[in-house]
This record gives C-alpha cells, structure tokens and sequence, in this order.
C-alpha cells in the first residue's frame, strides 16, 4: 500500500521531501481526512476524477449538484458534460466486502430510478437541490461552452436516460475489490446501459497543508448492456451502440427493432450448430432480441465465460452484416488463444471459408469472421428473397464460425488452465 509520496526536485540539488499520506475516517484526527471531505473536495474538482482512463466519452464533466434525491436514496455527487453525458458517483469508506457490495447495489438502484425518469424529471430534481430555476443543465454547460446547442443537448440528455446510459463511480479509500469479483453482482442490473468503475483517491498532504491527489481505476466494467442470465450459455441483449432508434430502451417497439427481431426469428428458427456442445441462443432466451447482435459466450473462458464471445450482427447504418469471434482486453489467456487462431489464419481460411477475415472495430478490439456489405432495406418485407438470402447466409456463416472455432477454443481452454 503506498503510504507515502518522495518528491525529488531535480532543480534543486535532488532535494527530497515526503508527503504522507491522508487517511480517509470517521473520526477525523491529525493525519486523516472525513468521508464528507473527500466528497466535496472531488465534487468541486472533477478533474481528480480519472475519466479518460475510464470512458473518454465522458470527459469534460462538470459538477451538477451533491445528494441529488431519487427514490431509492440520496445520490452523492452528479456530473454532466457538454455532451449530454451523465456521471454519478458514491464516495465511501470500504470497511469489508459486504459494504462494498451493499455500495455497488445502491449506485446501480439510483442508475435504475434516472432510466425511469425524462428529462423534465431530472431538470425538476436538480432544481428542487440548488434552487436554481428555468434548464439548470444547459445554463450550466453553456456557462463553460457557449457553442453547445441546446436542443442537441437535450436530446442527448434524454437519450442517455433512456437508455439508462450512465458512468457510475464508487471512489473511496483503500479499496481491494476487483471487477472480476464484482461482475456477477453487476449482472442482475438487466435494461441499463453503464460502465462502472472503483476508484481508490490517494490523498497526500505536504507541510505546507498543500493536497495531492493520486487517484487510480481499481476495477472497471466494460460497458453493461442490456441482458440476463440463463444457464451455461445465458442471453444477452445489448443495446447496439450503432442503433439509436427513438423506439430503443422503451416499452414501445420501433419499426427497426420489429424487423430486427423478424430476421433474429428467421436466423434462430431450428438453428442446430454442427457442433452440438453450442446452445442457440433461442433455447435460453426468453424473446428474440430487436437489436442488432446476437451474442454466444464461450464456456469455461474468464470473466464468466464472455472473455470469448462470438457475435452476429447487422448494422443498418454501415450497412453491413456478418459474424464473428471478439475477445476482451486484459484477460491475458484468451488473448493468447486469439492471437494463436488469428496467426493460423491462412489455415482456418483453407477449413472454414476463404472470405475469413481478422479486423479491428473502431475502439481497436480484435476480431475475427466474416463481413458482408449489403443494402439492409430487405429488412422491410420478410417474405423478399433478400429477405431469405440474408438469412440464409447468416445462418450458414455463423454455423461455420461457431462449430470450427469452438472445438479449437475449448481445446486450448482446458489445457491452458
């Protein structure tokens, strides 16, 4: 545990001085700082707050307001940047596990009340907390932007509502709690869109009374998106990034997601991988998702089996459709199994189709399948051979990806443990 920070100043003779660390207590004594403290000190200084390291789309946020009331609780502290995104954050002393957990569970239940609210039920809530009147949130931001529509705002503001599209931070002192302990807990928050994150603020004071703040990313969840879990193999049904229909994160369905879901219904219909060991995703699921990707996890890699995931999808905007296998970051043994595959890659083309490619998404995440560029308006009319094209080589693709690859993941997953 780093307890202390040596300042060597090059500029003058390699002068040494140590700042000691400030610990985080209830009793506030001589060398410790209060849990209200730290709060209204990050609060007011939002830039201690590791962002970029977490989710660059969030950054420039600017504080909105402290114990913003929601019906499960008094949220801490919440941000909002020029974009329309949305930042809470709970400031904690971590005693033991269960207090962690009973944090991460709260943070999650205030998500869950503001993906229920609009954007007047925000703009009402953060009214009644400053006494500020008329669009609080705008008038905040073009205070530090001027060149920031508030129309767009608005929109983006509600649309990350409904979507229940949040950064959530637990940042506190001495936190130990990893993301891989703490996903399965994360998971039951099915309908909400958010990156979590545990950030451990180092505080250091100098003689002078002067602060220093080291803060660190502890754990983190890559984007949580829509999904639950069943069995082995689960369901999940993400809200696709690519897809911004007025109708998603609603009751209501859109037209897009109607003709999603028929093509998911016509790909998934008496779907049998050759490799029998592969459940379909229509056997566990309770509907046919309306988004625009099917996700399988691989059994028996880490973070729960989705460090190995194949995926169909079919991107409206791009217009292109296709399957293939990702692997997350940092989970050291499957990107070692991945690398291995995609080295091989004039093999695997000779076994399982010469249109097998390996590429990187814009956030330079490998992966490695088949494309196809195509006009998606077939989605209109079911009964089209388009329609019936597309699904057919959906289908036939998918079933080659899975069934060839799989065996191989599973091969080198026993034998790397």
């Amino acid at each position: 545990m780093q307890d202390r920070l040596i300042k060597i100043d090059t500029a003058h003779n390699n002068e040494v001085e140590i700042y000691e660390r400030l610990r985080l207590g209830a009793n506030v004594s001589e060398g410790s700082m209060s849990e209200s403290t730290l709060q209204n000190l990050l609060y007011r200084h939002p830039e201690t707050l590791p962002i970029s390291a977490i989710d660059p789309a969030y950054m420039g946020i600017l504080p909105v307001c402290t114990e913003l009331r929601t019906p499960s609780g008094k949220v801490d502290a919440l941000y909002v940047n020029p974009h329309g995104r949305l930042v809470l954050a709970e400031f904690k002393l971590w005693r033991n596990p269960e207090a962690r957990r009973e944090v991460i569970g709260q943070i999650l239940d205030y998500a869950k009340d503001l993906a229920s609210w609009g954007y007047e039920d925000l703009l009402r809530e953060v009214s009644l907390n400053t006494g500020n009147t008329g669009n609080v949130l705008f008038n905040l931001v073009r205070n530090e932007n001027n060149a920031v529509n508030e129309n767009d705002f608005v929109d983006n503001v509600s649309r990350h509502l409904r979507r229940g599209e949040f950064l959530l931070l637990i940042v506190g002192d001495g936190i130990q709690e990893g993301v891989e302990n703490i996903v399965d807990f994360v998971q039951r928050y099915s309908g909400l869109h958010f990156n979590l994150a545990l950030v451990e603020s180092i505080l250091f004071r100098d003689a002078s009374d002067q602060l220093f703040v080291h803060p660190r990313v502890l754990a983190r969840t890559e984007i949580v998106q829509r999904f639950t879990f069943e069995g082995d193999f689960g369901s999940l049904m993400p809200v696709d990034p690519d897809e911004t229909d007025e109708g998603s994160g609603t009751s209501t369905i859109s037209e897009s997601e109607q003709e999603n879901q028929r093509f998911w219904t016509d790909v998934l219909s008496d779907l049998k991988f050759s490799d029998s060991t592969v459940n379909v995703p229509a056997d566990t699921w309770p509907e046919i998702p309306r988004g625009s990707t099917l996700h399988i996890p691989v059994r028996n890699s880490s973070f729960n089996g989705w460090a190995l995931t194949f995926v169909a999808f079919l991107y409206r905007r791009q217009g292109t459709m296709g399957c293939y296998l990702s692997v997350r970051k940092n989970h050291t043994r499957e990107e070692r199994i991945f690398e291995e595959i995609t080295s091989s890659l004039d093999v695997y083309r000779i076994k399982i189709g010469n249109d097998l490619d390996c590429w990187e998404n814009a956030n330079g995440r490998p992966r490695l399948g088949f494309t196809l560029n195509c006009d998606t308006s077939f989605l209109r009319d079911s009964e089209s051979e388009e329609f019936r094209n597309a699904v057919f080589w959906m289908r036939n693709h998918f079933n080659k990806l899975v069934s060839n690859l799989h065996p191989e993941l599973q091969k080198n997953l026993q034998e790397s443990r």
